[in-house]
């Protein structure tokens, strides 16, 4: 499991989390989630669970 050989099709649902996410970071790292346009998820087994969080701006 540790090795990503397995990964955790369980609760928490992984939308779920990028919502509590996407929530808690309005108006923080963005003026509102609306402007994410672009997301990569994946859960997995971990020694120290935890949510990685990776930002980039888009130039337009």
């Amino acid at each position: 499991m540790l090795k990503g050989e397995l990964l955790p099709a369980k609760k928490p649902d992984i939308d779920n989390i990028a919502k509590a996410v996407l929530d808690a970071l309005n108006s923080v790292a963005y003026r509102d989630d609306t402007q994410v346009v672009e997301l990569q998820l994946r859960k997995q087994y971990s020694e120290k669970p935890r949510v990685e969080i990776c930002m980039e701006e888009l130039e337009v």
